[in-house]
């Protein structure tokens, strides 16, 4: 039972355990998508080493095929936190879901992004301001079926009173990520020319990014959790201070 209470210590713990637990799934997946990935970044640098410079661009081409692991990973940690009970997703079932929420959180993406950049034009606070109320659209396209509903409206106001916890946790998030692939980057240039050093060190990146992808999870699932709380608790308030009815005596 995950408590509503918004902590990044406690969400970095609960989402180790969660991350340890499902390893084996997460790890599939996460590779299911590494190495037919580092396969097309071969054979383009190969053949089309003139026409598609790989150096330049193989960080877009790994962002636009890690999307459906992202979106596949983090509905299927969320829903072990909500429906402990319920049988588990396989592994087929977590990348088929990633492929199917993918075109809904490239267009989501893309409204997003305009929306940064138009607070951006403004000055460049407002842009940070709008991108951090933004920050978890993935979250909602995975676990959401929305038709009418703006998943980009459901994040601001998921945020909207945790604003500079919000803040926090994602600058912590970067700076540890950036700190992790630091400790692998050194290795990768001294051993630069070895194959089988870049695809290895790949691997325990690759490692390490799911579990960042878990916390998340597990943050935002406590986010949403005290959203609900404090809806709840201002519903209640309002009953409490509505007129009651007053019983007429009985004569």
């Amino acid at each position: 039972m995950i408590e509503s209470k918004l902590s990044i210590s406690d969400s970095m713990k609960s989402g180790f355990q969660l991350w340890k637990k499902h390893l084996k799934k997460i790890l599939v997946v996460g590779l299911i998508v590494y190495f037919p990935t580092q396969i097309c970044i071969e054979i383009i640098s190969v053949f089309f080493e003139n026409v598609f410079p790989i150096e330049e661009n193989p960080n877009n081409l790994r962002l636009l095929n890690n999307i459906y692991a992202l979106l596949g990973i983090l509905n299927f940690i969320i829903n072990r936190m909500e429906k402990e009970d319920e049988e588990e997703q396989s592994i087929r079932d977590i990348i088929l879901h990633g492929l199917k929420k993918w075109p809904t959180f490239v267009g989501v993406g893309f409204v997003a992004g305009f929306k940064i950049i138009g607070y951006t034009l403004l000055l460049i606070i407002p842009g940070i301001y709008k991108s951090v109320r933004l920050s978890f659209i993935d979250c909602e396209v995975a676990t959401n079926d929305y038709k009418i509903i703006d998943p980009c409206d459901v994040s601001e106001q998921l945020v909207e009173n945790n604003w500079w916890r919000v803040f926090g946790f994602l600058i912590l998030m970067f700076l540890l990520e950036l700190l992790f692939e630091l400790l692998f980057v050194i290795p990768f240039i001294l051993n630069s020319e070895s194959h089988i050093m870049s695809v290895l060190l790949g691997v325990i990146v690759k490692l390490f990014e799911t579990y960042f992808i878990v916390v998340r999870a597990n943050y935002y699932f406590r986010l949403k959790k005290l959203k609900s709380c404090v809806v709840s608790n201002e519903l209640t308030n309002k009953f409490n201070e509505m007129p009651q009815e007053t019983e007429m005596p009985i004569a």
